[in-house]
């Protein structure tokens, strides 16, 4: 499916023209009283990306991709709605010497370079969660583990007084890991920490403690926060 950023004004108009219209005549979509040839370009290109179809009565209604993306349209305008994006964090400890020890990336890439911060991942169109949390555990740290979901958290990231991220992460719980620990994973180097360590490291994510502390409940827990940074 095209990406909804890539219409421009016109075809966005389309768009919602048709998601709250019965199939309507070419002559019924051209709100813009745009010259028929220019247009009809966009309906082509439109029906090209399989957003809109024409049947055989020359009417144009919304494909199963297109009512998908209409579902965005902001109310009342013809721009797309902005939204945070949803991933998860696996949370995997050990016991070593008497102490706790939790498996923690440092990460290699922006934004947070150098920061540490629990491995994971985005959850892909169409994954179930614990799926997504099995292919993000064994692609980042070569590792297989028993998962449980244990809660949800939304973080916002202020930087310079502008929000920045505006993240859902599904809180994932893993026991019993099995495999050989990778090296590193595709956003940074895996590394096992105590909770002293990340506690006294000022590159610690401050979600880290409140991911940490949602695995360990006993039952399904929510927690948001806004998170103002020095760094991004």
């Amino acid at each position: 499916m095209q990406n909804i950023h890539d219409l421009n004004e016109v075809q966005s108009s389309i768009l919602r023209t048709l998601f709250t219209n019965k199939p309507l005549k070419f002559s019924d979509i051209n709100s813009t009283r745009l010259p028929s040839d220019q247009f009809s370009y966009h309906l082509r290109q439109m029906i090209k990306n399989t957003i809109i179809q024409k049947d055989e009565n020359s009417l144009y209604s919304l494909t199963n991709d297109g009512k998908s993306m209409a579902i965005l349209l902001d109310t009342g305008t013809n721009n797309f709605i902005r939204q945070g994006f949803i991933a998860l964090r696996i949370v995997i400890s050990r016991e070593n010497n008497g102490q706790t020890e939790y498996l923690m990336q440092k990460r290699t890439k922006v934004p947070f370079r150098g920061y540490l911060a629990e491995p994971g991942g985005k959850i892909l169109f169409g994954d179930d969660v614990l799926q997504a949390a099995e292919r993000n555990l064994s692609n980042e740290t070569g590792l297989h583990a028993d998962l449980e979901i244990k809660g949800l958290v939304h973080f916002k990231d202020i930087y310079e007084e502008k929000l920045m991220q505006d993240k859902y992460f599904f809180v994932i719980k893993g026991t019993n890991p099995i495999g050989k620990l990778k090296p590193f994973g595709s956003t940074g180097k895996n590394v096992w920490l105590s909770t002293d360590e990340l506690s006294q490291n000022p590159k610690t994510h401050q979600g880290v403690d409140t991911i940490t502390k949602i695995s360990e409940n006993s039952s399904f827990s929510f927690q948001e926060e806004t998170h103002h940074t020095d760094e991004y």
